[in-house]
């Protein structure tokens, strides 16, 4: 049984007791129903772009997040002056949010503002350039990391080995500005290092499998006659790995092929043998007819499509420069002019068209007419041809049928000025001589303008 004294103890506990939870409830309470009152005004636990705005006001909040600094103890490179001002409205918004879910968890929010085209202009064309120098500053104190690479060295694969330094990564690093400069409040980029690739990596590993590709590539040339394949293996040596991961080979074995081959097929500037009316073969000086390869171009492009470790066929013709490409001798549309007898022959797909007697400049001297390989440059119908005479007078001749040869001004064309019996004649020559053209009969002349064109050869002989 109980005793009265004890239950007289248990009895005055009792309230004591109520009396200590009721209190503690009144706190909890109170603190919650004052928490509710701070958290009206105040942000809950929180974070704004990594930035902490516990417990502070929009107002207090915006102001921190315009001023913080982000840590730049070597970990980041914080560009000066990049910076842009956070919109109060939009940490409003984040309040609102954030103030109306949970008080325990943790939010990490961020907030942005527009960056306008002017701000993003900004960014690239002036503190881009002043951060790529900072990177080149820092990188002057550092030891740069060079990668393992595998080389072609006499025609072998040799890795040769590199060095692991602490460089930092001036591409990935631009990348990151570039890619922040579009959107980001405060441009801050992560300093990070070169990555090292070793002997062993897959980095290298790679690389041999990618230059083996490249010399089991061949290359087609296909000319006029005659088709020519180049495989890699056969036809480069030396060559190194370029930072975008394609070879730069040594280029001197194609480029000495190249050079010989333009100088067995250019016929620019060489003399051309033809065979006349008569039946004789006569050698005509090279001129401004014919055409050579362009060797700089070739011999590049073939390096690149090796280097490129794609199968191509390149076609001559695209590389060609000049007329008459591919035509052996004379070929089988062209004008034969016999300075001697003054006769223009008119040859078309390999017949003779017509013989038309012609007048000519002279054989020497200041009018004479030159002797060569030409082509016909354009054809024109109704102009007048300008000059000056030996006497230095001025003249201006109206023809209706005009087809330059030279620079100079020498050409085929009607002459209704010149006597008939000039045409055909030497003798008359010395007296009726042109400046240098060929004059035909104007009753002649529509019949050289319909079987001649444009960049055909004409051979002008004696």
């Amino acid at each position: 049984m109980i005793s009265r004294k004890e239950k007289y103890k248990k009895d005055k506990k009792s309230p004591r007791l109520k009396r200590i939870l009721i209190g503690i409830l009144l706190v909890i309470l109170g603190g919650f129903i004052g928490s509710h009152i701070y958290f009206q005004n105040h942000f809950k636990f929180a974070k704004i772009n990594d930035i902490s705005v516990s417990g502070l006001t929009v107002a207090q909040a915006t102001k921190k997040l315009n001023n913080s600094h982000i840590d730049e103890d070597g970990n980041y490179l914080v560009v000066k002056d990049s910076r842009i001002k956070v919109n109060s409205s939009d940490v409003k918004q984040l309040f609102k949010n954030r103030n109306s879910k949970s008080m325990v968890a943790v939010k990490n929010m961020s907030v942005k503002s527009d960056v306008s085209a002017k701000q993003r202009a900004y960014r690239l064309k002036v503190l881009l350039p002043k951060f790529e120098q900072r990177i080149d500053q820092i990188n002057r104190t550092r030891v740069k990391t060079t990668d393992s690479k595998v080389l072609l060295k006499d025609g072998k694969m040799v890795v040769k080995a590199g060095k692991k330094g602490n460089s930092l990564d001036k591409k990935k690093m631009i990348a990151a500005f570039k890619k922040q400069a579009k959107n980001n409040l405060l441009i801050s980029v992560k300093m990070t290092k070169d990555a090292y690739a070793t002997p062993n990596s897959s980095t290298v590993a790679n690389q041999k499998k990618h230059l083996q590709k490249i010399l089991g590539n061949t290359v087609t040339l296909a000319t006029y006659n005659k088709t020519y394949h180049f495989k890699a293996k056969n036809w480069v040596a030396n060559g190194y790995p370029t930072e975008n991961g394609d070879y730069k080979f040594d280029s001197t074995k194609i480029k000495s092929w190249v050079a010989k081959f333009a100088n067995k097929v250019d016929t620019l500037g060489k003399s051309v043998k033809i065979t006349t009316h008569q039946g004789t073969k006569v050698k005509v000086p090279g001129g401004t007819y014919g055409w050579r390869v362009n060797q700089k171009a070739l011999t590049k492009n073939v390096m690149k499509n090796l280097q490129d470790g794609r199968k191509a066929t390149m076609k001559l013709s695209h590389y060609a420069l000049g007329t008459g490409y591919g035509v052996k001798g004379a070929g089988k549309t062209y004008v034969a002019i016999d300075l001697k007898n003054l006769k223009e022959y008119i040859y078309y797909n390999g017949k003779l068209i017509t013989t038309v007697p012609v007048m000519s400049g002279t054989i020497t001297g200041g009018n004479k007419t030159p002797q060569g390989a030409y082509y016909i440059m354009y054809k024109q119908r109704n102009t007048t041809l300008k000059g000056k005479n030996d006497n230095g007078s001025k003249y201006a001749s109206k023809v209706s049928y005009w087809e330059p040869l030279t620079n100079s001004g020498v050409g085929m064309h009607d002459s209704p000025w010149q006597p008939a019996l000039v045409y055909g004649n030497p003798s008359a020559r010395a007296q009726y001589h042109s400046h240098g053209c060929l004059n035909n009969p104007p009753s002649r002349m529509p019949t050289v303008w319909k079987y001649t064109q444009t960049n055909e050869p004409v051979f002008i002989y004696y």
